[in-house]
């Protein structure tokens, strides 16, 4: 059957035809920008984060009394909390932090090379403020230098010196050793491996850490703590009322892993994902019922016309397909129809949301998966027409 024919054939049934355009443009928009999101979700998911996720628990704190987010009595409550965590059975490495890893956002700021400053500034890096055992948290390797062992009290004429992470490092140095060089943030005593800090800045391994007590706290700070992975969720269980029976006079908003502080940080994504999932399947289901509703309509109003066909030496694989040749140009004009609706969905999408721009094969693998569903949809109610008998069909004429 010639692409005329085909074209004249749909377009004789004008209105069911172009609500099968809509709900096919519909279900390809949906369906494609579901698989990348589901993609990108999946990929984020699974980076390399340089922290041991299912065995480091984050304890996030803040005291009520106002006495205690200020020095002196805020560095001795410190000291009292990690001496209590630290006996827990179980508990590998305990520090505290102004803040966690793998956050949103947080505090940060810029940092730069002295001697290139213009060259080297990077606007949002996060700052770390934390006690010596924070490095025996992360359990990651020291890559250049040495450890700062003691914290400075923010008193002192001194500035405490940096530890910086290997990409952050590379960047400001170019490479070269960054040992001895001097930064925005003081001096570098030693370079680590990377570890997640924040999804907002500059880069997510791009960290500075200095052995300092924190600037504030008026917006809470963090406990950290590194388990023997049997023992994680005993500890977890036990730390809230550890902190508590050291001092009541604290607000705690959480007590989670790692690895749960990860997915809520991708949970709009991984939410939304599933949502349009969900969405796409019912409208992929509803677009094979129609097809099939409307494949199985027309089959019995060309009863007779299949049947002269038959009649004239018309083989039933050709009358199937021909049947399913109408429904695969539908799908095909649906699709293009829905490549663009996709791209106006990806766009509104990147508005509320880090969403990646369609890539060239996804439209195609999308467009495939819509073919199969509708083949077969239609292949039954095509099949059915391609058996009825040509002396049945044209005793009417």
């Amino acid at each position: 059957m010639s692409f005329y024919l085909l074209c004249k054939v749909l377009f004789s049934r004008k209105v069911v035809t172009g609500l099968l355009l809509v709900q096919l443009a519909m279900t390809l928009a949906l369906l494609l920008n579901s698989i990348l999101l589901a993609q990108q979700t999946q990929q984020q998911l699974n980076q390399p984060t340089g922290l041991d996720l299912n065995n480091t628990l984050v304890a996030l704190l803040k005291p009520t009394t106002a006495s205690l987010r200020v020095y002196p009595a805020l560095q001795e409550l410190l000291d009292r909390q990690l001496a209590a965590v630290q006996a827990l059975p179980g508990v590998i490495a305990a520090a505290y932090a102004n803040q966690s890893a793998i956050l949103q956002g947080g505090n940060n700021g810029n940092i730069y090379d002295i001697e290139q400053e213009e060259r080297t500034n990077i606007p949002t890096v996060p700052m770390y403020f934390v006690s010596k055992d924070f490095f025996s948290v992360l359990n990651g390797k020291v890559l250049q230098g040495e450890l700062p062992q003691h914290s400075i009290s923010l008193d002192g004429p001194v500035q405490p010196e940096v530890v910086l992470t290997k990409s952050l490092a590379d960047k400001l140095f170019s490479g070269e050793s960054a040992i001895g060089r001097q930064s925005s943030r003081g001096r570098v005593a030693a370079v680590i491996d990377d570890f997640y800090g924040q999804r907002y800045s500059d880069h997510v391994m791009y960290n500075s850490v200095q052995v300092a007590p924190p600037y504030g706290v008026d917006w809470g700070y963090s406990i950290m703590l590194r388990t023997q992975p049997e023992q994680t969720e005993a500890v977890r269980q036990k730390l809230a009322d550890v902190l508590r029976a050291v001092e009541p006079d604290i607000e705690i908003f959480h007590v989670r892993t790692l690895a749960e502080q990860h997915k809520d940080l991708y949970r709009n994504e991984y939410g939304l994902a599933m949502l349009l999932a969900i969405l796409s399947a019912l409208m992929l289901l509803v677009t094979m019922v129609s097809s099939y509703s409307s494949t199985h309509f027309h089959a019995l109003k060309r009863q007779q016309e299949i049947g002269v066909k038959r009649a004239l030496g018309a083989s039933k694989n050709t009358i199937l397909l021909e049947l399913l040749s109408e429904n695969w140009l539908c799908t095909v004009i649906g699709a293009v129809f829905g490549i663009g609706l996709a791209l106006l969905l990806n766009q509104a999408l990147a508005q509320v949301i880090t969403i990646p721009p369609l890539s060239w094969w996804l439209p195609l693998a999308t467009c495939a998966i819509l073919l199969l569903c509708v083949t077969v949809a239609t292949w039954y109610p095509a099949a059915i027409a391609t058996r009825i008998s040509p002396a049945t069909a044209t005793k009417a004429l």
